[in-house]
């Protein structure tokens, strides 16, 4: 590989990594009220939010607050509404989340003791209460780390199984060929309404282990992910295990499993996905052109998790359908040309309802292979993607390296 091409790469792909998110919107706010005195607060974890509401953090909150006055809280969690409600002089607190029909009492001796067991609620003692909201969450914001958007757990799950497929890795042709290791990290920023933003930083090892006279290959992945909304961060990640099946010479079937985890404390959320999955890959050249058609169906499931003191289940069933076509042509000949291919992916999210349940995705990508023998990169990629679907939009880069 030309150690030019290669920096080249390098630098272009860290200028695609996401800027920082310190204009996005906070994923809480809580607008606290009482002696007809209001202030507004920011928050980037669901617990600090929460915690406003406790005797202790309004009398420094609320100037004009007293200990057993009335008061209230109206909050906005991750694009959620809900109030916590201190309605009489006691320590009784009523908590109302409209879009999930949930409206719940505490009590407790006193005004901390009753926040304390709304903290206790959502993380878990609120059982299918909590179920009701975090599916609320996915269905009505897009900023949730396990499903509803397309930096979620599931959603990225769903782009992997894919990318198992149909990329270049999975493809690779020839009878008894060398096993091929591959490695890539993408970077970019996903825009929703209300303000929010995610960026995220993606990091992927892969390997194809080929079977001796045949093109059947075992392929394995294990992505990982950091996504960040204001200053709440959360972590996922994946491992997806395909057996990649040629039909004909320029056709093949990759049925696949995955599973995969992603938490976030500051938001209060976590789930285990799996998923089982089969994608087509077809490849076809026509007049100095090359063609690529995928198509993919998996079925994601969200389960439950313990982790800590969290104890929560997202219990939510999806379909993702992705269909995509690319054309590719070579720019300089040789055994290792410079290739330029321009993609077109669409997802459909059916089953329970999400936030963004259709996301189109326009890429374009720069690639070139070597022939300067197994102890060097074989073959390296450097592209950038746009996306776009239900007020929510995408822009990435990715780096793949092959050898």
């Amino acid at each position: 590989m030309n150690k030019g091409f290669f920096l080249l790469t390098a630098a272009a792909a860290s200028a695609l990594l996401p800027l920082s998110s310190a204009q996005a919107r906070e994923a809480f706010t809580a607008v606290l009220s009482a002696n007809g005195e209001s202030r507004t607060y920011s928050y980037d974890s669901i617990e600090d939010a929460i915690d406003s509401v406790s005797g202790t953090s309004l009398r420094s909150l609320l100037p004009s607050y007293r200990d057993n006055a009335p008061a209230s809280a109206s909050f906005n969690l991750r694009g959620l509404a809900a109030t916590i409600e201190y309605p009489t002089a006691g320590s009784t607190i009523v908590l109302r989340v409209p879009s999930a029909g949930i409206e719940r009492t505490f009590t407790g001796a006193t005004r901390d003791e009753a926040q304390d067991a709304v903290t206790d609620y959502f993380k878990g003692a609120g059982g299918a209460d909590v179920t009701k909201v975090l599916q609320a969450a996915v269905r009505e914001t897009a900023i949730d780390p396990v499903a509803g958007n397309p930096d979620s757990l599931m959603s990225l799950m769903g782009e992997a199984d894919f990318a198992q497929g149909t990329d270049a890795l999975g493809a690779a042709t020839g009878s008894g060929a060398p096993n091929l290791l591959g490695f890539s990290v993408e970077g970019g920023r996903g825009t929703a309404s209300g303000g929010y933003d995610q960026d995220r930083v993606s990091g992927k090892l892969s390997y194809r282990f080929n079977f001796e006279e045949s093109n059947a290959a075992v392929l394995v992945d294990l992505p990982v992910n950091w996504v960040r909304s204001g200053e709440s961060d959360s972590l996922s990640g994946s491992f997806g295990l395909g057996v990649r099946l040629p039909v004909i010479d320029r056709w093949s079937i990759t049925p696949a499993v995955r599973a995969g985890v992603a938490g976030s404390i500051d938001l209060g959320a976590a789930a285990v996905v799996y998923s089982g999955s089969v994608t087509s890959d077809f490849r076809w050249d026509w007049n100095g052109w090359h063609f690529g058609l995928g198509n993919m169906a998996g079925l994601y499931r969200a389960t439950g998790v313990s982790v800590g003191d969290y104890d929560i289940d997202y219990d939510l069933t999806n379909v993702i359908l992705r269909n995509g076509i690319s054309i590719s042509r070579d720019l300089t000949e040789g055994p290792a040309p410079l290739r330029v291919t321009a993609a077109f992916t669409d997802s459909r999210y059916l089953g329970d309802d999400l936030y963004v349940e259709t996301f189109d995705e326009i890429a374009v990508s720069f690639s070139k292979g070597t022939d300067n023998g197994r102890f060097s990169f074989d073959w390296v990629e450097l592209g950038a993607a746009y996306g776009f679907g239900d007020d929510y939009q995408r822009i990435m880069g990715k780096l793949k390296i092959r050898f």
